[in-house]
């Protein structure tokens, strides 16, 4: 499929996706209220790390590679099982230290059920082969089978949440989309040929795909620190109940924050080729398109939220959620933001397998998380969290756009 044409695919089911959470968030809302609501977000920010973990930066890594050896089905072969039984490795040592956390943390024993709901969102990134997918650029079936998989796991929120107490239900369906999805894509991934078949995995081969992963990983591991990492600091700092408002805020601006990302996916592969193939001006000129489109599309989107924030709150969410709106006014301001880091990061450090700096510029965003996150979440409350997302991530995207800078320069004179 053509760039264009998967890009195009891609948007088609990203619309239809977004019209799941516009269904089912709402109606959780006001079925569970800000406090069970805010366990869920707890839950799910808690066990974001340890998917973190058992991803291991393989998404960008292994993508790269797969696009790079597509023709060779042994290589593709060899890729696929390194990868994905390295992943289940991963995925047992976090359940078995998820579960000594759990003994051991009393903070933890009131969540601890909704905790373990996210064991099976890790089972399902497991089994879940994107970056197979996106290196062979078929990433409009994940996206069909990722919608398809959100919506079959609300069918039981639906019939079966109907209050506070039925939280966990609503926790167990949530985490469950990504091992449905998943186990459809292995599936069709062997009866298709897209891994031919079983590769011996050596221990020479997971130590070479962990060493191209580990710079994304230790990247991943401190953007943490300023992105999943908030809903637990609000949880222990303020409680659940500003974790919910900072989650509905959150799940608002998602769809904005992820407009960009289909055609991301789309465009990566073959901005690696251009990379690879010394047609840095073409990749250029595609980077600067998508940076006009980003500006000025999340432009319009402050001005509508300005203006009638309180509405969206109040049609979305009901009453009981209106101090979720300062925390959405303060959000809004994340998408352009992303996105800009979003495109510098994959489509020209990535593209070139520049992950060095990544490292570097990560921990420097969550040392200057910490030295302000704290503070303003104490006195603000969830808008704190917010505000220190945005000065947080705006510090760390003009580190990336700096590093891009450094790397054109040194491309010049080589």
């Amino acid at each position: 499929m053509s760039t264009k044409k998967d890009a195009l695919a891609l948007y088609v089911v990203q619309a239809c996706g977004y019209l799941v959470p516009l269904v089912s968030l709402p109606y959780l809302s006001r079925m569970l209220g800000p406090d069970r609501l805010g366990v869920i977000g707890f839950a799910q920010a808690f066990t974001q790390f340890f998917v973190m973990l058992t991803d291991f930066g393989f998404d960008l890594t292994t993508a790269r590679s797969i696009s790079l050896n597509r023709h060779e089905p042994q290589a593709v072969a060899r890729l696929y099982w390194t990868v994905t039984l390295t992943k289940a490795a991963f995925a047992s040592l976090c359940v078995a230290f998820i579960l000594l956390l759990l003994w051991l943390v009393p903070a933890l024993h009131d969540d601890r059920l909704a905790i373990c709901s996210g064991f099976l969102w890790l089972a399902g990134t497991v089994v879940t082969p994107q970056w197979l997918y996106q290196g062979l650029e078929k990433m409009p079936l994940v996206a069909v089978l990722g919608l398809f998989a959100r919506v079959a796991c609300l069918v039981p929120v639906f019939c079966f949440v109907d209050g506070p107490g039925d939280y966990l239900i609503a926790a167990v369906s949530l985490s469950s989309s990504m091992l449905v999805s998943g186990t459809l894509l292995t599936l069709i991934a062997f009866r298709s040929g897209m891994v031919a078949s079983w590769h011996p995995v050596s221990l020479r081969d997971v130590r070479a795909q962990l060493a191209d992963a580990f710079q994304i990983f230790s990247g991943s591991a401190l953007t943490f620190v300023y992105t999943y990492a908030n809903a637990v600091i609000l949880k222990f700092l303020v409680g659940n109940t500003a974790v919910g408002y900072y989650m509905t805020a959150e799940k608002l601006i998602n769809p904005l924050r992820q407009l960009f990302s289909p055609l991301i996916q789309a465009i990566y592969p073959k901005l690696c080729v251009l990379h690879a193939e010394g047609r840095s001006q073409q990749a250029q000129s595609i980077l600067r398109w998508l940076v006009l489109a980003i500006l000025a599309v999340n432009a319009v989107a402050v001005i509508v939220v300005y203006a009638g924030g309180a509405t969206l709150i109040a049609v979305f969410f009901g009453a009981k959620f209106e101090p979720a709106l300062p925390v959405l006014k303060a959000l809004i301001f994340l998408p352009p933001v992303v996105g800009l880091a979003t495109v510098f990061l994959q489509l020209e450090l990535a593209a070139q397998g520049a992950f060095g700096a990544l490292k570097r510029i990560y921990a420097a965003g969550a040392l200057f998380h910490v030295a302000q996150s704290v503070w303003l979440v104490m006195h603000f409350g969830a808008t704190g969290t917010a505000v220190s997302v945005i000065l947080t991530e705006t510090f760390v995207t003009a580190l990336i756009y700096l590093e891009c800078r450094l790397l054109r320069g040194r491309r010049r004179f080589a």
